[in-house]
């Protein structure tokens, strides 16, 4: 077990396999937040809105006439229109042979209805413009019997049919118009029956009513020779065609819902027309035809009962006669306005079913489940991904900004294409992924360079150790420098007779005296591009070219130049010690360099608890053995005070500019063959500005 765990650990300590894991255990929770209906509201607030792009509010639809019954209606006939009031203005429309006849009103009860008392009756004969009784109800139902182009409704489970029709004849005559909302979310209406269907009996059957919309849609449709096919699916649902598009049933996880219940047959309405009519209603706010007096209508029953509708108007047409008085409340919210109508819901539902028939437009579809979760899975990852490569702030915003961008524009090109692709949950996923991989990643280079500093900040200089930083990723393995093969230059330095100095002077005299040998001298290993390795004693090891390995000769060749150029200045800064000695009346003391470049490897080493920075290879042990060959050559001035031998591997390094002397091939401890030895008397620059 705890091996698992720490092949855990040390897989997630990985910036890649981490990011993986964020964006794996964020689409977990989103897909949660999805399940438990959390993002189901805001899903479709976003539907809404992409509903109200989409909506056309200057359509019309020629096919369709609204006949609505105005303020000026009510005050002329009252309310309800009686059954001798409604039967002519039925025979009055059907007199222009209009394709079917809406009747979104309802008549299961005699209009005027009984009175209940004698008062009533009198009250209701000094101020209805006709008496109430019963017998115009005769004229209304043969109206509907003989005229077959009307279409009537009943609200399932509340409000019957006209009476008329609920015959064998008459039945299929008599739609639903039960409109779905909801509920359960915001109460906002977005979707539509095809069919009401009953529960099934005990024989097994199962009664099916059209809508109110789609009773008016096929009746338009078979006048254009477009049919309709009823179908039963695998799963024994009933599956409607109209002309040759299938219309899917609503499932109850369509789009952004969650376990919907969806009675019956359902589909998205997709409110894009009609929206304007030839009147609107008088005294509408600004920009608001709903708010007016009477919602926009083509004719009123006025019209229709004196003849001021046009000859031909309602010839071929579907024709909705409803209510339109703003007095008499119809309206629901839905995604285009909070007050919309039921009648101008029902010619919205007829225009698309109709031109779903004739083949001009899809029904609204949706993704499977596993789709939309693999969407959200895509988003997760890619925030991930984002959040992984783009650290920086600037570069970072306008990245997520853009994927943000193309998962919206998805959703948008999708419902244009008529698929509702849900865009909350995959927006969602792809910013918490991206803000908690760079928090991760943040903190991992938080951590790379702590440790970084750690190892190597008192090993090279501010230069050096920026450039390591940078290229971190390619020198850490498990908290150490990886090991690595390089051309570099080493340079070793060491006091002449310190043994004898040191043993006159008390340990703190010594310590002090030390002291400032090291300040004047170590800091131009740090100046000249170097790195000081390690302190033996009063020697001192540098290197030039770790950890950063170099690629190119021009850059191993400036390598060598620097070790020779720090030499030089540490002769001149032992000059200015010994000086300032003297005056203090402490010793002197003079100094061995030994310089060699070639190849070596640098890396970690050590235990656990304890790591050093180091270089190892045979190019260490040359400028260690140069450095002891400085005791027998002190023939010049310059190197009385401080020798400095190189190899000739250096030296070819320099291309002239020092001002050398060859020493030839010496015999050094420890190397079998011959090293080719030249002593460095000053630089070029030197001759120049004497």
């Amino acid at each position: 077990m705890r091996t698992i765990v720490k092949v855990l650990r040390k897989l997630l300590n990985r910036p890649p396999v981490a990011c993986a894991f964020i964006s794996l255990i964020v689409f977990a929770a989103v897909a949660g937040l999805h399940a438990y209906k959390v993002l189901q509201k805001p899903e479709l607030i976003a539907y809404d809105y992409l509903v109200r792009k989409r909506m056309k509010p200057q359509s019309v639809d020629d096919r369709m006439v609204l006949i609505g019954m105005t303020e000026q209606d009510l005050r002329d006939y009252g309310y309800p229109f009686s059954d001798r009031l409604l039967a002519e203005l039925l025979r009055k429309i059907d007199s222009q042979k209009p394709a079917a006849i809406g009747l979104d009103l309802y008549r299961d009860l005699p209009e005027p209805r009984i009175p209940e008392s004698i008062a009533e009756l009198n009250s209701a004969l000094i101020d209805l413009p006709e008496p109430r009784n019963r017998e115009s109800i005769a004229e209304l139902n043969s109206a509907l019997i003989e005229l077959e182009s009307v279409i009537a409704i009943r609200r399932y489970g509340q409000i019957d049919a006209p009476p008329a029709l609920n015959t064998e004849k008459g039945r299929d005559r008599i739609s639903v118009n039960n409109l779905p909302k909801d509920g359960e979310v915001d109460g906002v209406y977005r979707r539509g029956y095809l069919f009401w269907e009953e529960e099934e009996t005990k024989e097994g059957k199962k009664t099916v009513i059209p809508s109110f919309s789609l009773s008016l849609a096929t009746a338009f449709l078979a006048e254009h020779y477009v049919g309709q096919e009823d179908s039963i699916d695998a799963d024994g649902n009933m599956v409607l065609r109209l002309g040759k598009t299938i219309i899917p049933r609503l499932s109850p996880n369509a789009g952004g819902y969650v376990n919907l219940r969806v009675p019956s047959y359902q589909y998205l309405v997709d409110f894009e027309s009609p929206c304007r009519f030839l009147k609107a209603g008088a005294k509408a706010h600004q920009g608001d035809d709903q708010s007016g007096e009477d919602t926009p209508h083509d004719y009123s029953f006025g019209d229709v009962m004196r003849h001021k509708v046009p000859e031909n108007a309602l010839k071929g047409k579907i024709v909705f006669v409803a209510t339109v008085m703003q007095s008499i409340k119809d309206s629901n919210p839905t995604p285009i306005h909070d007050n919309l109508r039921g009648v101008q819901q029902h010619m919205m539902m007829t225009h698309q079913l109709l031109e779903i028939g004739f083949g001009r437009l899809k029904p609204m579809s949706v993704w499977p489940d596993w789709a939309e979760f693999m969407c959200i899975a895509a988003a997760a990852l890619a925030g991930g991904v984002v959040g992984l490569f783009l650290h920086s702030p600037w570069r970072f915003a306008p990245a997520i900004s853009i994927v943000l961008a193309l998962i919206a524009a998805g959703g948008w090109w999708g419902f244009q294409s008529r698929i509702w692709i849900p865009v909350v949950a995959p927006i969602l996923a792809c910013t918490v992924a991206a803000a908690l991989v760079v928090s991760v990643v943040a903190y991992f280079e938080g951590a790379e360079r702590g440790m970084m500093t750690t190892i190597v900040s008192k090993h090279m200089s501010g230069p050096v150790l920026n450039a390591l930083m940078a290229q971190r990723e390619q020198f850490l393995e498990g908290g150490r420098l990886k090991p690595q093969r390089v051309v570099a230059t080493v340079l070793f330095t060491d006091l002449k007779g310190f043994s004898t100095t040191s043993e006159k002077m008390d340990p703190a005299t010594l310590m002090d005296w030390m002291n400032d040998y090291f300040n004047g001298i170590a800091s131009h290993v740090d100046e000249c591009g170097g790195i000081i390795n390690k302190f033996i004693g009063d020697a001192i090891m540098g290197v030039f070219g770790v950890p950063v390995a170099r690629t190119t000769e021009a850059e191993m060749d400036l390598d060598a130049k620097n070790a020779v150029e720090c030499a030089l200045a540490m002769r001149a800064a032992l000059q200015k010690l010994n000086a300032g000695w003297l005056e203090e009346g402490r010793p002197t003391t003079a100094m061995r360099i030994g310089i060699h470049t070639g190849p070596l490897v640098s890396g970690s080493v050590g235990s656990e608890a304890r790591l050093e920075f180091t270089v190892l290879g045979d190019t260490v042990n040359t400028a260690a053995r140069l450095e002891g060959a400085g005791k027998d050559f002190a023939e010049d001035v310059e190197a009385a005070a401080c020798t400095i031998l190189i190899s000739d591997a250096t030296c070819k390094r320099l291309h002239g500019g020092y001002v050398t002397r060859l020493l030839g091939p010496l015999s050094l401890k420890g190397k079998a063959d011959q090293v080719i030895v030249h002593s460095v008397i000053s630089s070029t620059k030197e001759l120049t500005a004497q």
